[in-house]
């Protein structure tokens, strides 16, 4: 009797040097995500055979052709990326660079263990970073948003696993004392090289919001997921004043699809739609009212040591005048507000 397997095999040709190549993914029923972080990372999963708990799924996301080291999702491979010229951009480089012995593309190609029967951590951060710089070949303006976005945040999860699961360097490329010395070495190559969690996380963060300024995308709930993982990200990365503004941002975009939904409603348009889109919208205001208040209460504890002695530094003024200085000083709306109240306060006792 064969062994079980999670994985699936599939015989596929490359889209770019179309050579043949046996890619793989993991049966889904198999497994479920058990506990989610904010930022959509899976950080544990429980799987219906035991015998399979150490196969981290989200190292498979990226297929990669040993013969020219393209990498990306799988809906590329199987002739569902509908991109069409900016994969042909790419499609030149690549080829050019691949057969280069000492390129970058050839150099992190060679890192992947592809004949492995199962991925190490490190074969599938250079997956996904060489992933990320064949699309970072196109200009700025050429470039897929969502798939970079996408590619950087999963890069993020990958070093916080190599770092909280404590995964050992599976291989280490000659001349180099670790596979972190060894990314490190592309610099000169790539300054931008996502070398840990927080840098590839800060890139993530600037790729969905491209997301955001670029979309024509007018479904409010695609956008509201967009920004919710961005205050994610930035919950992740101690940036909690920017959160907090975020967040006002979500409330503001869920009160305005409200106010249309609710109008469209009353005239009889799309009613089951827009009822959809009111109880979504409320949803979201309920829970990004919660969320800015426990927000607020952090960021006015993180703040108040700097913002109390800003205060003092101004010598006698009056509360306005606190309120427009603190500002001034780029303290988020919150630490103003309260603390020009406590000084109003504190003035009113003393007459």
């Amino acid at each position: 009797m064969a062994k079980e397997t999670p994985f699936v095999p599939v015989k596929v040709k490359c889209p770019f040097c179309e050579a043949e190549s046996v890619q793989r993914y993991i049966k889904s029923r198999m497994y479920q995500p058990e506990i989610v972080e904010e930022d959509s990372h899976v950080a544990t999963y429980k799987w219906e055979n035991p015998e399979f708990v150490h196969i981290r799924p989200n190292f498979y996301h990226i297929w990669h052709c040993p013969n020219c080291h393209f990498c990306d999702e799988t809906e590329t491979f199987r002739g569902e990326d509908k991109s069409g010229g900016k994969q042909e951009l790419i499609r030149e480089k690549l080829l050019i660079y691949s057969r280069m012995p000492n390129s970058f593309i050839a150099r992190l190609g060679a890192a992947i263990d592809f004949g492995k029967d199962e991925y190490s951590v490190d074969s599938a951060l250079a997956a996904h970073i060489l992933a990320i710089y064949e699309q970072e070949l196109l200009s700025p303006n050429m470039r897929q948003f969502n798939k970079l976005a996408r590619f950087y945040l999963r890069t993020a999860w990958l070093f916080r696993e190599k770092r909280d699961l404590s995964l050992m360097d599976a291989s280490i490329p000659g001349g180099f004392e670790s596979f972190q010395a060894f990314l490190e070495s592309f610099k000169a190559e790539w300054p931008g090289v996502p070398l840990e969690e927080r840098a590839a996380l800060e890139t993530a963060l600037l790729r969905y919001q491209d997301i955001l300024n670029h979309s024509s995308n007018t479904d409010v709930k695609f956008e509201i997921n967009v920004m919710n993982l961005i205050i994610a990200m930035l919950r992740r990365m101690g940036r909690n004043a920017e959160a907090l503004r975020a967040v006002r941002g979500v409330f503001s975009t869920a009160a305005k699809a409200r106010q249309s939904a609710r109008a469209a409603v009353q005239k009889g348009v799309n009613v089951a739609q827009n009822q959809g889109i009111l109880n979504f919208a409320a949803g979201v205001i309920d829970k990004s009212t919660a969320l800015a208040e426990e927000l607020g209460e952090i960021v006015f504890k993180e703040e108040l040591p700097a913002a109390r002695e800003a205060v003092l530094k101004m010598g006698p003024v009056d509360a306005k005048t606190v309120l427009d200085k603190l500002r001034e000083q780029k303290f988020s709306d919150i630490t103003c507000r309260r603390l020009s109240k406590m000084f109003e306060k504190q003035a009113q006792t003393k007459k």
